[in-house]
């Protein structure tokens, strides 16, 4: 079976796709985004059950939270919910995990909107020299210096948005379905799309200075959080990005989903599977964020 060393030791070393497990593992039990979603219901007066709440996924509960109090718009409820990260620490493995990337000049994508990796390393965020918007900064990212090609270069991009641009969080399926929107458009709309790049063999396309260029192009490896049936954003891009490697002229590249063994893993393994994601399972969350391939 294949390890998580395995997978950090390959000839090309994989770009790292993190979840806020992150976060949770070796911190103070306040890193759960489950536990931020209730403490906004709480404050907003919205109380629901058990059977409730499982109706619905974050993002919906999200939305749900939003149409509470219609006359707050949805930016005050996403800074409301950065408000709450805000005493949110980097940890050990923060440092060590982002000091793998940094030493093998690999990327970073997380998920999460707090700065943790970025502030383990003490790292300065860049801007695109133009086009820069605070609703979607997919061409800003977090590094040690400019990075001129995000497959190959050392870098902490944020899929969702970040906490200092409250307007980019992606936290509701509002939010999700825009930004499918917004990168189905650079992927199939014509001219500077990826799909017409790969059809003519050009090197350039919309999302090339982007974190959607490392999701498309790069061996990336998963971990962190569930991919399950809420991140619908990120599984259409999978998806995308599975059909695209069959009229790719590059080799495809190698993708791993890692997750620690649970009752329900075996069920997951066909999903994975025809998305060309290899599904890794671990004994414990310590055997993927305290690996001592990190250190290599």
């Amino acid at each position: 079976m294949v390890s998580l060393s395995d997978i950090l030791s390959v000839d090309e070393r994989p770009a790292l796709l993190i979840g806020n497990g992150i976060n949770i593992h070796g911190g103070d039990r306040t890193s759960s985004w489950d536990d931020l979603l209730e403490e906004l219901s709480k404050r907003q007066g919205l109380i629901l059950s058990a059977a409730e709440r499982d109706e619905m996924s974050n993002t919906e509960f999200f939305d749900i939270l939003d149409l509470a109090h219609p006359r707050r718009d949805r930016s005050s409820l996403q800074a409301e919910f950065c408000d709450l990260m805000l005493s949110w620490k980097h940890t050990v493995h923060h440092e060590t995990i982002a000091g793998w990337a940094q030493r093998n000049r690999r990327p970073i994508i997380t998920v999460n909107f707090d700065e943790n990796l970025a502030r383990s390393k003490r790292l300065n965020i860049f801007h695109p020299k133009q086009g820069f918007t605070d609703f979607y900064p997919w061409s800003s990212y977090f590094s040690d210096r400019r990075v001129v090609n995000p497959r190959s270069d050392f870098a902490v991009w944020h899929a969702h948005g970040m906490m200092r641009y409250s307007r980019s969080i992606r936290l509701g399926l509002t939010h999700y379905m825009g930004s499918v929107h917004r990168a189905r458009s650079w992927v199939y709309g014509g001219e500077n799309s990826l799909r017409g790049m790969l059809k003519d063999g050009e090197r350039s396309w919309r999302g090339l200075d982007t974190w959607l260029d490392v999701i498309f192009f790069c061996p990336i490896v998963i971990f962190g959080f569930s991919f399950g049936k809420d991140e619908n954003f990120l599984r259409w891009l999978f998806l995308e990005r599975a059909k695209l490697q069959k009229i790719s002229p590059e080799p495809a590249k190698k993708a791993w989903f890692v997750e620690r063994r649970n009752e329900s893993s075996d069920s997951r393994k066909l999903f994975f599977k025809r998305l060309g994601v290899e599904f890794v399972t671990v004994d414990d969350y310590s055997d993927i964020y305290e690996d001592r391939a990190w250190r290599g």
